[in-house]
This record gives C-alpha cells, structure tokens and sequence, in this order.
C-alpha cells in the first residue's frame, strides 16, 4: 500500500497543468470538461504539494484542495454521469482514476490524523450489549427544556468509570449542555456540521430501513472517515477489501465493487444497532461512545470521539488501535460537538428520555416521618447498620455536615422490610451522594426543623419492584425523597421553593420534584423542576 507521501507525488503529478489539460481532451462531453475546469483553476499555478507545504505540516489546506476536487466530481456523478468505485468508471473516464486517488489521499490523511478504536483485542471489540433489553426504552422522550442550561461552560471535567448506561447517562446529559465549543475551532465544527446536513438524503438512506437517525450515521462517517464514501463505516478502512482493522474481516459477505450504503448498513447491524426504538440524547452518546471503545472511560478522560473540540475535553488520545497517549490532542470534530452545533441550529430535535420521577403513589416516599421525631429514631428504618465502610468514606469526605448522620443515607425504605430486594450502595455509587448530602444539609440548616429522609438509594431491582422510574436517580445514589417533620415550614411547595434557591445559589445542579407529602431533590448534574 502506498504511504501517504506517495500517494501525494501521484496526485502532484496528475495535477498538473499539462496533465489538466490531458484530462480535459479525454473528457467524453461538456459536463464532465466544466468539472474539470471548476477545480482546475484552484490548482493551476497552486500545485497541489506546494498548497499543503508537506503532507502534516499543512493538513487543513490539503483537507479544503482534496474536499473540492471530489465535490466537483460528485457533482458531475450526480447529477450526470456514474464514476465512483461501486458505479461505472467508463461512463467519464478522465476522472474515474482521480476519484479514486484522491479518495485514498483522504483516508490515508485521516489516517494520520484520526482517532483509533479503545479496544485491546477484537474479543473487546465483539462485546456488544443491547442496551434496551438492559434497560427498557421510554416510551415517550421529552424535547430537552430551555432552563436546563447551566450559567458555567463545563470545563475538561473527569468522567466516571463506569460503562453501565444508567450509571452515566446523566452526565452525558450534563457534559452535553455544559459544554461550550473552543473558539479556534468553532468554524471548522459549523462545516463538519453543515456537510453532514448536505449528505442527510444519503445517511437516510441507510439509516430508514433500520430505524437509525440519519444523525447518528453522520457522526460515525466522520469520525471514522471525515466522511469519505470510498471506506467502510466501520472503521475507516477501504472499500475495495474487507476491513482489516478492529473490526476486522467485515463485511462478511463483500465481493467489491460494493456500495458505501451496502457497508454502512452492515456496520450498524454488527453494532446492534438496528431496530433499536430510544434514539434520545443520551442513549445515541451511550452508543457513540460505545462504538469507538470504553477506553477513555478507565482513565477518567472524556472521550474525544465525542468531545473533541469542545471544552469538555483537553488532551489525551489513542495514537493506535489500544495504544494511548496523554499528550496527543485529537484533531477531529467529536461527535457530540457536531450534535450540540446541529441541534441549536435547528436541523434536529433531540429528545431526553428522563426528566421527572412519577412517585407520586411511592409509599417509602410518603412514610410517616412523626415517629422519627416523636421517638428520637435514628433514621426512618429506625435502624443503624452495624459497622461500615460508607462511615468512614462520609466522615472522611463530609467533614463539614451539621445535620445529618452516615446511616441515614443508606436507609432501605419501608417496602424493604416485605420484599427484601433493596441493597447497600456499591462503592463506586458513593462519591454520587455527596453533593446531595451538601444540598440537604443546607436546606437543613436554613429551614432550623427536622429533616427526614424517606428514600435515598434503590437497587434496580427495588426500583423495578416498587414502581420507580425506569432510570431513577434513587439507583445512582444521586436523589433523596424528604419531608420536614413540625410545623411552621410550610408545605411541600415551600419546601421545594427553598431548595431551588439554594440550587440557584451554585450549590448544586439537579432535578426538584414536588408532591402532596413530600419533595424529591437529585444531583444529576442538570436543571429539571416538577
């Protein structure tokens, strides 16, 4: 295989004037000379070397002279003649060879340039969950809210470690609306954003059938190709062979020439992807970032894939196929990025699949808190664990709290004591709560009466068995239900009143809820009043 260095020279070569020329007297009719032309007076006294001023050193040129030569020749393959790889290459044949040079120059520079899979072996790559048969779809996602948005731009923050959609579809969320776009790169992210609205009736093509948004296909092809047509969706390989790289092999059944739309859609498929009914926000940065490899995730980087040129990431970078650098800056668009700029522009509307908790009829929320009070009972379950390892990590971490004790946070809830499905959170659950310990001490101290709280940490199983939302912040370890215990505090509208000013004072960010008995508050990260 040529290097990128060779293929250059080629193109250097069959780029220069007395070969312009030679391409305009092959030319079989008018349209295909006016192609020709179109390009031909950007290279002429511009050679193609001398405008990239060495194959790294100059990427962006090179990207914009390569770019506008195949728009010309797609132009002419649409709306006139057949020339790319899987159509007939005789009906022009002056270009036909070109395409084909100058679609390999651009995969050989985002080669250079893009980002590689997470995984260490293809068993890795081959670990595919369905993720609804894991966690139920939403039946009816929500437009996102305007008074979501945070007043601060997220800055490079760390990510969680888990890979479990419902551990970490929250701070998708809140990386998301968090994120503000770096300012030496918000115009590269408008093109990137605008060329796949360009190509929308081609990833429609392949995304319809399978029930994928034609956004979702989008952010793959350019991550994977900087949306080159001649390379497979799976991972940026060419197409006149089957893959070669993780995921190698693919697709299994090709006899090239085949088409991109033939190879996309096989992506997908492999990915599980197809059929899938929960395209919100969350679920489609879950699967992006899926797609690439859990790998940033394990060293606590957001990943580039989805975040680059963004504030969200900084520095850190897979150089090769499992081989990580901490210094390498990626140079490619993330996908989310792409999103963000798409979805404030108007060309799509994303959807969250969680904004509120019905617990309106939850009778763990709604216990009677007076026998806490009356009783000088520790907590609800009026129960301290014997010793733990979650008094230290409190006492350690929340040196600063007046009002509340270690066990109250790990009380199980009144339906526990019949079904016995709640459990202790897992460790790496704990750091999540402490915010919330934070905001409820606060609310505390200010409302000067008896906080009691009535639901804290549910396992899903719990969750499930209790009728809790299908994503409930309660199995983060990131929500509480509470009621104040005396009089004088007003009702459950007063209550909530007051905690939303303590958020707005910059405390915390997080959902409140608001219902007859008592009043739901979480740290997940993003605004949500109900």
């Amino acid at each position: 295989m040529d290097s990128p260095e060779e293929v250059l020279a080629k193109l250097n070569n069959e780029l220069s004037a007395a070969n312009l020329i030679d391409l305009i007297d092959q030319a079989q009719s008018i349209e295909e000379v006016v192609a020709i032309q179109k390009f031909a007076n950007e290279l002429l006294g511009k050679r193609l070397l001398e405008s990239v001023a060495g194959f790294r050193a100059g990427t962006r040129r090179f990207l914009n002279v390569t770019e506008n030569i195949l728009k010309s020749i797609d132009d002419l393959d649409t709306s006139f003649f057949k020339i790319t790889a899987d159509r007939d290459p005789d009906a022009a044949p002056a270009l036909a060879a070109l395409n084909n040079r100058l679609s390999e120059a651009l995969r050989l520079f985002h080669d250079d340039e893009g980002l590689r899979k997470t995984h260490n072996s293809e068993e890795q790559a081959e670990d595919l969950e369905d993720d609804e048969k894991k966690l139920a779809p939403v039946i009816d996602p929500v437009s996102i809210p305007d008074d979501i948005v945070p007043d601060k731009i997220l800055v490079a923050p760390k990510t969680s470690t888990s890979r479990e959609f419902a551990e970490i579809a929250d701070e998708y969320v809140r990386f998301f609306v968090s994120a503000g776009y770096k300012n030496d790169r918000e115009a590269l992210i408008k093109k990137f954003a605008l060329k796949a609205v360009g190509n929308q009736s081609r990833y429609e093509a392949v995304g319809t059938p399978l029930g994928i948004p034609w956004w979702f296909i989008a952010g793959i092809h350019l991550l994977e190709s900087t949306y080159n047509f001649s390379t497979h969706l799976h991972n940026g390989d060419p197409l006149k062979k089957r893959t070669f790289r993780v995921p190698s092999g693919k697709p299994k059944k090709w006899n090239p020439p085949n088409s991109w739309e033939a190879s996309a859609q096989d992506a997908l498929r492999h990915q599980k992807l197809a059929g899938l009914k929960d395209w919100s926000l969350p679920r489609a940065l879950w699967r992006w970032e899926r797609y690439n490899g859990w790998g940033y995730r394990k060293k606590r980087l957001p990943t580039p894939y989805l975040w680059s040129f963004s504030s969200i990431y900084d520095k850190g970078k897979y150089v090769g196929d499992g081989v990580f650098s901490k210094t390498a800056v990626s140079k490619q668009c993330g996908c989310a990025t792409f999103l963000k700029f798409l979805h404030e522009n108007g060309h799509v509307d994303l959807k969250l699949d969680l904004t509120s908790e019905d617990e309106q009829n939850q009778p763990d929320s709604d216990a009677d808190v007076s026998a806490v009070v009356d009783n000088n009972q520790p907590n609800i379950d009026d129960n301290v664990p014997p010793e733990h390892l979650f008094q230290a990590f409190f006492d350690e971490n929340l040196p600063d709290i007046r009002h509340f004790k270690w066990h109250e946070f790990l009380i199980k809830g009144g339906s526990h004591s019949s079904n016995g499905l709640n459990t202790d959170p897992p460790e790496h659950l704990w750091e999540n709560v402490l915010p919330l310990a934070r905001a409820l001490d606060e609310f505390r101290d200010q409302i000067g009466l008896p906080v009691v709280l009535t639901s804290v940490y549910r396992s899903p199983a719990y969750n499930a068995k209790i009728g809790g939302a299908t994503r409930s912040q309660h199995m983060a370890f990131t929500a509480a239900d509470f009621k104040v215990a005396g009089g004088g505090a007003g009702g459950t509208s007063d209550w909530a009143s007051r905690m939303k000013a303590i958020r707005a004072s910059g405390l915390f960010e997080g959902g409140i809820g608001v219902y007859n008995t008592f009043v739901h508050v979480d740290v997940r990260g993003t605004r949500a009043n109900w």
